[in-house]
């Protein structure tokens, strides 16, 4: 009862009270409280305290949202790529519906990562990487606005949140055939994939790689992003299963494979 209060007041009424300066939130400390998982058993999740990892968590776990869409066919993946984890909320999730999966999460955002790799403590196996991934390996320069870390992009691609001052560092930048290539990490066979418009350019660096994959989670930013997305899963043998679109281009497009 004492968690469940906890994430009551951190999730629904604090931000009424900070919305009326009656409270403010301290985004440099970090909430821990616990959430079911998949068996019997508890997941220690960690968010800052700046409301927006806690609208990620409550967007994830709420039983107000179905995230997976009930038509998709059954699977069992045993590696799973979480393409821009951002804390590791997307992770944790689908390790209560892919218990026996392992789990690597890319997000080249230091302070995201550092609160990713305590979330991923919950699950068996799982890794962090502070690395972008796209078309090519390489360097790049990641854009991101400080007060908002839920998004950012790698200069010059997607179109990246708007309005707000942007910070700049040089990361790594990793595609999928080398990290199953070069850094020698087993081959997913579900990926997840939001990076704030830069979806193409991720499809784009599978390489031979997409061959593995059974199941996609596509997450578009902006019209011609989900058309070029679009055209991509037709090529390599992809085929729809379900779409759901919050406003035109922005998009959570599920593909599986049709292969053999």
């Amino acid at each position: 009862m004492r968690e469940r209060a906890r994430l009551f007041y951190h999730a629904w009424v604090k931000p009424s009270l900070v919305a009326r300066r009656w409270a403010a939130y301290r985004p440099e400390r970090i909430l821990s409280f616990s959430t079911r998982a998949a068996r019997p058993g508890l997941f220690q999740v960690h968010i800052r305290d700046n409301g927006l990892d806690m609208s990620t968590f409550a967007e994830f776990f709420s039983s107000r949202y179905v995230l997976i869409p009930p038509e998709l066919p059954p699977m069992e993946p045993e590696v799973v790529y979480d393409i821009g984890a951002n804390i590791g909320i997307a992770s944790l999730f689908y390790a209560t519906r892919f218990p026996k999966a392992r789990f690597y999460g890319f997000e080249p955002v230091p302070a995201n990562v550092d609160v990713c790799r305590l979330n991923f403590r919950n699950l068996p196996r799982a890794e962090v990487f502070p690395w972008a991934v796209g078309a090519q390996s390489g360097t790049a320069f990641f854009e991101f606005a400080a007060q908002d870390l839920r998004g950012g992009r790698l200069q010059g691609q997607g179109q990246g949140k708007q309005g707000a001052p942007k910070q700049r560092i040089e990361v790594p930048v990793v595609s999928i055939a080398d990290l199953a290539g070069r850094k020698k990490l087993p081959p997913p066979d579900f990926v997840k994939i939001d990076v704030e418009g830069a979806e193409l350019e991720v499809l784009e660096g599978m390489g031979g790689q997409a061959r593995n994959i059974k199941r996609l989670l596509v997450e578009t930013h902006g019209p011609e992003v989900e058309a070029a997305c679009r055209q991509w899963f037709g090529a390599h043998q992809f085929t729809i299963r379900h779409s759901q679109a919050v406003a035109p281009g922005f998009a959570a497009i599920w593909c599986d494979s049709v292969k053999g």
